[in-house]
């Protein structure tokens, strides 16, 4: 076994003598590159072109690449600067964490994040915190702030990305650059850095600590390196969750065995940083313990970890899931793979090439490969899967890609950029069919599921998006050498940035009437301010409370309905419009004033103004009182799934059990002096990253019946109000 000391001295001789220079590349040998002939060692050969001289194109991806940072940058600001402002906080994740954060605000309670007044086990504090520093920049408020923290998230994760290519691959400036452009160019990243979720930073902060625990690794003790590696895993695991600090940890142990040093785990500095990352975690949860939240630290080990990673009760796939949806999630690239001179990948110069990583010579990629691979066996090993569980993986298949579409011959670089024409023609075709469905027919119509009508419906821009779409096609099949890869890259740079904008700017603010509970929620507000009780019955957690301005008492089963129709003369309440049509008992005097299809479902908004009703069933459940000394219950990250049981057991996501709905309409709000409206309008599928992965909550504690003081602003800015902290239970 080679000894780590031994190792690693001849790799800080050669660091010394040329600290900037990057490792060999892979296949450097089989392709006859290296770090002679005056190249910088992981320097890429041009692309096979037949002596042609460059063109346009090509010239100017080497005049960007000798700057990479700043190209990247524009492009991406590009793409997101003019769209932080541009539409409503969408269901679930985005409404959700804004509840979560203006709580925080408003009671000052950092360390516990809050969803609908009770504690939130489901995510850590320090995204909430990221979101803190940014709310402090002049001009930056109400929901802006939360599409600015995906934005900001994003560019983290693009500079990470270059410094992975260069301090971990081995890249020089020109792969370091095109690995910047795979990133942009992909829809899913891009659709991901619109919405806001914290898993971008979640990324950005796992990539920087794969690159110091590889450069720690490498050398026989290097505590600047290696500490910070696992300081930042801490930080990760605080940002979302255990996967921030299993991912690099799962990767240094991987590159320790294959490099056959073993040893090196065991020394001060791996000691020390370990040390600190648990000292750091133990820190938050010890706090919390003592805050009073012992409940949550024991809801957060048993169900939010040991659940979910064994017997997940939401979103549970088969194993082989990432393997279906990863190549989608990856487009377009994932179309290059057939032109990948697979032919030489197992040649002997190439199965020499790879052993030779395990002394130290382009140890780099093999660092990235382990890394992609022990991620991907981790997430496919858990009982959870979720497409953008996958995007810590994206800085490292962008380096991996950019190698690779650097390394095509004229030939695989024609073919892969024309089938890249040729999807674009197709979603130009698509959206062109979508831009002239207004015109449908009714035969044509009845063909699609309701979910579909419901978008095509209300969607604009779709001309827009298919005229961009239909250009750059042409531009890419016509007027682009397809032969040069780095002409490709720019073209679909240019295309993602001028699809992205409109989309951003008139597509995504159109489907707001279905992907936002934005106008019932502010409804809802309004009848809590003049004195109704606010009840929603199996809907996710936070749902409404975010837009209503106010905690929501959110309701599992019957028995606990009618104790709330029992007790309040005054009451508005909230649930899905085939449960209200099935409410066999429901008070005769319950009208419905607002009619909202939220995603794939269809909610109505219902309410009460006269007296009590005399009667009530003889064995009606009326809630016990709470106690006034107990700590506060632990709620999911959603109230009852839609489709669960009575709890306390636990339920499942909602499964589409209900009615089919109704032909398509816009929800048209009710002020509460205007009669019933009941137009009706299907369910739409939520596109983009916007997974329920989410457990069943614990049965809400009754509020009292006398409402908070009116937050300001709501139902008549844009700016959402503070909501309110928990309330008692009414007796």
């Amino acid at each position: 076994m080679t000894d780590p000391k031994t190792e690693t001295a001849a790799s800080q001789s050669k660091a010394a003598a040329s600290p900037e220079t990057p490792q060999t590349p892979p296949g450097a040998a089989a392709n006859g590159t290296g770090s002679g002939g005056g190249k910088p060692a992981g320097s890429c050969p041009p692309p096979q072109a037949g002596g042609r001289p460059k063109g346009i194109l090509a010239r100017l991806y080497d005049l960007l690449a000798l700057f990479p940072l700043l190209p990247l940058t524009l492009i991406y600001a590009a793409q997101t600067a003019f769209t932080l402002d541009a539409r409503s906080l969408w269901f679930s994740d985005e409404i959700r964490h804004g509840n979560v954060y203006e709580t925080m605000l408003a009671t000052g309670q950092w360390l516990v994040p809050h969803l609908n007044g009770s504690p939130y086990p489901d995510k850590p504090p320090v995204y909430f915190w990221f979101l803190g520093l940014l709310d402090a920049i002049p001009g930056v408020d109400g929901s802006m702030v939360f599409l600015l923290g995906a934005a900001v998230s994003g560019l983290l994760v693009l500079w990470a990305t270059y410094a992975l290519a260069r301090l971990v691959a081995g890249c020089d400036k020109r792969e370091s650059f095109a690995a910047g452009l795979v990133l942009l160019c992909g829809m899913y990243f891009l659709g991901v850095t619109h919405y806001a979720r914290m898993d971008l930073l979640f990324a950005a902060v796992i990539t920087l600590a794969h690159i110091c625990m590889y450069r720690g690794l490498r050398l026989p003790l290097a505590f600047r390196w290696i500490v910070p590696a696992f300081a930042l895993a801490a930080v990760a695991t605080l940002v979302k969750g255990p996967f921030g600090m299993a991912f690099p940890l799962l990767a240094g142990v991987a590159y320790g065995l294959w490099r056959g040093m073993p040893r090196r785990l065991n020394r001060m500095d791996v000691a020390i940083g370990g040390g600190i990352m648990l000292a750091t975690l133990l820190a938050w949860v010890g706090a919390v313990w003592f805050e009073g939240y012992a409940d949550l630290i024991r809801n957060i080990l048993r169900h939010q970890i040991v659940d979910r990673a064994t017997a997940a009760w939401h979103h549970e796939q088969p194993w082989w899931h990432y393997l279906a949806t990863l190549p989608a999630a990856w487009l377009p690239f994932t179309l290059v793979l057939p032109f990948l001179p697979w032919g030489r990948a197992f040649t002997p110069t190439s199965v020499r090439a790879v052993l030779a990583t395990r002394k130290g010579q382009d140890d780099g990629m093999a660092y990235i490969w382990l890394a992609l691979v022990t991620s991907f066996a981790l997430l496919t090993a858990v009982s959870i899967k979720i497409v953008i569980y996958l995007l810590p993986l994206f800085p490292l298949l962008a380096v991996v890609t950019a190698r690779a579409l650097l390394r095509l011959n004229a030939f695989g670089s024609r073919m892969y950029f024309g089938l890249t024409a040729l999807l674009l023609f197709a979603l130009a075709l698509a959206l062109g069919g979508a831009s002239l469905w207004q015109w449908a027919p009714d035969m044509v119509r009845v063909r699609f599921q309701p979910q579909v009508l419901a978008l095509l419906d209300i969607a604009r821009g779709a001309p827009i998006l298919a005229g961009i779409t239909l250009v750059f096609a042409v531009l890419l099949w016509k007027a682009v050498d397809r032969s040069r890869p780095e002409g490709g890259l720019l073209t679909l740079a240019a295309f993602v940035t001028a699809f992205v904008v409109p989309a951003a700017l008139f597509t995504a603010p159109s489907l707001d009437p279905v992907m936002s509970p934005r106008a019932q929620a502010e409804l809802m507000g309004e009848y809590i301010r003049k004195g109704y009780h606010p009840v929603s019955y199996k809907v996710y957690s936070g749902t409404y409370t975010y837009y209503a301005g106010s905690n929501i008492e959110e309701l599992s089963d019957e028995d606990s309905l009618r104790a709330a129709t029992a007790v309040f003369p005054q009451l508005v309440v909230a649930m899905r419009a085939d449960r209200f049509a099935e409410w066999a008992d429901k008070p005769a005097d319950l009208r419905e004033v607002h009619r909202q299809w939220i995603v794939d479902r269809e909610y109505v908004l219902a309410e009460r103004s006269g007296p009590m009703q005399p009667s009530q069933p003889a064995d009606m459940a009326t809630p016990a009182p709470a106690d006034a000394g107990a700590a506060p219950a632990v709620s999911g990250e959603q109230a009852p799934a839609p489709d669960a049981p009575a709890l306390p057991q636990p339920a499942p996501g909602d499964a589409g059990d209900g009615a089919a709905p109704a032909t398509p309409a816009a929800p048209q709000p009710v002020q509460p002096e205007q009669p019933p409206a009941t137009p009706a309008a299907p369910a739409v599928p939520l596109p983009g990253p916007q997974p329920q992965d989410n457990p069943p909550a614990a049965p809400q504690p009754v509020p009292v019946p006398t409402p908070p003081p009116p937050p300001p602003g709501v139902g008549a800015t844009d700016t959402p109000a503070t909501p309110a902290p928990a309330t008692a239970q009414a007796q």
